[in-house]
């Protein structure tokens, strides 16, 4: 039914109005594409410390002995990913929680699953730093000896992996569950690391002709994050205008977005250290939100220091306030 047959359908009252409606919208939704996800470490862009250190426990789990895994990052830099590509190259089902919701009745359930699968199952706790305390400490028999603490019952041997972006946390409520894991640490991504992401994101998705300036305009304005610069790819195809992408985005530059420009223009201002929980205020965020999609970047691109005090602008975002508002 196109818009004419709705319209003609409506007026000589054959139809429902708001059910011919709904049919018309929802036959209008149509996508095509699906997400990618790298399955191999092979289409694992970047990040090849990593990589080397989770073959070698690979191995290790293929010969000798099981190996568990906490998987530590930002946002958006593929740990979820390292995880499926681990159950991949094992050839192992993985059954994937998000630590906030995870219960005892979930460790159960997983547990009797995995006695009933012929081979071993992973499992998977994303934001492993918001486990329930009590919970984490019940698994650290599980994770060391598979040994299910109340009956003291062995369990059958099963694979763990956490992912979190806040090891610092995770260090201070749960430190005994890193002890017992291969802690595999994700580094920062480059510029070209975002490139070769993109171009293979479209050789696989897309398969259209971009140009160059159009990959290194989009990475330049990631934060060198591959879930961002995907999404700002998605948009570029959508309206083939890189500037208008930024726009929608409110980046300003180098991946500065109007909130990171307010950060840096107060703390120029000020001229004193600021506590996270101010800053945070000022761009109408939590203070969890800030210290954890914002502040990192604008460290790790040196626009801010982090001292005991507070926050400070640097030398370069002072050029750059100066630069971009003269």
């Amino acid at each position: 039914m196109d818009f004419y047959d709705l319209v003609g359908c409506m007026t000589l009252g054959i139809v429902d109005a708001e059910k011919a409606r709904e049919k018309y919208h929802a036959s209008q939704i149509t996508p095509k594409r699906y997400i990618y996800r790298p399955q191999s470490f092979s289409e694992y862009i970047g990040q090849s410390n990593a990589k080397e250190l989770i073959k070698i426990n690979l191995e290790k789990i293929r010969t000798t002995k099981f190996v568990h895994f906490i998987i530590s990052g930002s946002k958006g830099t593929g740990k979820s990913t390292l995880a499926y590509i681990i159950a991949n190259e094992l050839g192992l089902k993985i059954e994937t929680y998000v630590a906030g919701s995870f219960s005892m009745e979930n460790l159960t359930t997983f547990m009797n699953n995995n006695q009933k699968s012929k081979k071993p199952t992973i499992l998977f706790v994303d934001e492993i730093h918001g486990l329930e305390k009590s919970l984490g400490e019940f698994m650290y028999p599980l994770l060391e000896d598979f040994l299910w603490a109340i009956e003291s019952v062995k369990v059958k041997p099963f694979i763990f992996i956490g992912a979190t972006t806040d090891k610092n946390i995770l260090q201070k409520r749960l430190s005994p569950m890193i002890d017992r894991c291969q802690s595999i640490n994700l580094e920062h991504y480059t510029s070209d690391d975002i490139k070769r992401i993109l171009k293979q994101y479209n050789e696989k998705i897309y398969q259209l002709n971009v140009q160059e300036d159009v990959y290194d305009t989009l990475a330049a304005n990631s934060r060198y994050t591959p879930r961002i610069a995907l999404s700002l790819f998605d948009d570029y195809i959508i309206v083939k205008d890189v500037k208008k992408v930024l726009q929608a985005h409110q980046i300003v530059k180098d991946s500065l977005t109007t909130n990171d420009i307010e950060i840096l223009k107060h703390l120029i201002e000020i001229n004193k250290p600021i506590g996270a929980e101010v800053l945070s205020i000022i761009v109408q965020q939590t203070r969890q939100d800030f210290q954890t999609l914002i502040e990192p970047f604008l460290i790790q691109d040196g626009y801010i220091s982090r001292t005991a005090r507070g926050r400070l602008a640097t030398d370069k975002a002072k050029a750059l306030i100066q630069e971009i508002m003269p």
